[in-house]
């Protein structure tokens, strides 16, 4: 694939959330666009998602003083945690700028701005040097990428020899085909969406030793009923803000996901891998 439908694919993924649809998402997931991993169906939601948290950052093997690079990175919530909770220095980067404002407001409203930058950057091309980093970073958004091998060589290039790489994403079954994957993938505007089998095929052809991986799979119907929820729940006071077009588009989208991870379709893996 080359430079050009790259860029093309960006520029299309910034069209449909670099807008308003950004207060609608952050508004139902809580601020932070993160998978949740429950060990109660009925517990909160931002409880399940700082549990996600911390089984990742305990695979990086974090330590104050260390620089991680976090791709895609929302609303900066994942960010904020680094820092606040292992003193990481974290370069957050996304391709959806208008995420940004609420991100900075936030990390300057937890005394952390000294900790978290944000700039823009896509993660197939990444405009930092060599070996510059301890960690990188991505959490369900790689389901997006339209070259996933350069995700991955660009996130190799990037660390330092002996960094690691924490990564979480949604998973499409490998039985899902025709014209349901196609409905879904187009729904999700995920053209490439893969199963696990698919990722570990690509990291074993990868210089990388995985550490841990994870089917987080059972785990993905319990947010999506959670943040179906939310947004039930604000659905008059979203689209007096963002329009009714937006929730109703939204409503599709999440009602979509439950489904498919109610079917056993949708899935959640988790790998951390060494350079």
């Amino acid at each position: 694939m080359s430079d050009q439908d790259i860029q093309a694919a960006a520029a299309g993924y910034k069209a449909v959330y670099d807008n308003a649809l950004s207060i609608l998402q952050s508004r139902v997931w809580g601020g932070i666009q993160h998978l949740g991993l429950f060990e109660d169906p009925a517990e909160p939601l931002l409880t399940a998602q700082m549990r996600a948290n911390r089984v990742m950052a305990a695979a990086g093997d974090l330590r104050p003083g260390q620089t991680v690079i976090e791709t895609a990175c929302g609303f900066g919530g994942t960010a904020r945690y680094l820092a606040g909770e292992h003193g990481v220095r974290v370069h957050a980067t996304n391709i959806a700028e208008t995420q940004f404002v609420e991100a900075r407001e936030l990390t300057e409203r937890a005394g952390l701005s000294h900790l978290v930058d944000y700039r823009y950057a896509d993660y197939h091309d990444l405009p930092f040097p060599d070996s510059g980093f301890d960690v990188w970073w991505c959490q369900e958004a790689l389901l997006y990428s339209v070259q996933k091998r350069r995700v991955f060589e660009e996130a190799i290039r990037v660390l330092r020899p002996g960094g690691r790489l924490i990564m979480s994403d949604l998973l499409l079954n490998e039985n899902v085909v025709g014209a349901e994957r196609e409905a879904f993938t187009t729904t999700m505007k995920a053209p490439n969406m893969w199963s696990i089998g698919q990722w570990d095929a690509l990291f074993a052809g990868l210089p990388v030793k995985i550490l841990q991986r994870q089917d987080w799979r059972a785990q993905t119907v319990h947010t999506f009923r959670r943040v179906l929820d939310n947004l039930e729940q604000a659905q008059a006071e979203l689209t007096a803000e963002v329009g009714e077009e937006m929730v109703a588009g939204s409503f599709e989208r999440i009602t979509l996901q439950y489904d498919a991870a109610k079917a056993g379709k949708l899935g959640w893996c988790f790998y951390a891998l060494q350079r």
